[in-house]
């Protein structure tokens, strides 16, 4: 699989093997710009970072047999802890969302690396026959 096929298309099947190798490509720049990077550009590039780590975590999805859409609680949250740290200070709900976007997140990911793959006609979705 090429760059395109694993971070951009959400259409398709990615086994385990090649979504723990991209996912810890995705990890690995995250952590890059979290821990090395300081200010605003770093908040950007880690929100940026979301678009790819989504699209990898629909395709293990797919693999898995389940539908894509399940990833809107996640990046729901991740989004949400986003706007309260770049546009609201001094909210009081930031900890408890930054907890809750870090535990669901965390749990999809280690769903994504125990689960197993489905077979091709087993897929969500499949026109009935």
């Amino acid at each position: 699989m090429n760059f395109d096929t694993l971070f951009v298309n959400a259409a398709g099947r990615t086994p385990r093997a090649q979504f723990i190798g991209a996912l810890i490509t995705v990890l690995a720049a995250f952590a890059f710009y979290y821990f090395l990077v300081p200010g605003r550009n770093s908040q950007w590039v880690q929100l940026t970072l979301l678009f790819p780590a989504i699209v990898l975590h629909a395709r293990r999805l797919h693999d898995m047999g389940r539908s894509a859409w399940l990833l809107i609680v996640p990046a729901g949250l991740i989004i949400a802890t986003a706007g309260l740290y770049l546009y609201v200070p001094g909210a009081e709900a930031k900890g408890m969302v930054r907890l809750a976007a870090i535990i669901v997140s965390a749990v999809f990911v280690v769903w994504g690396l125990i689960g197993a793959s489905q077979p091709a006609d087993d897929r969500v979705g499949k026109p009935a026959a």
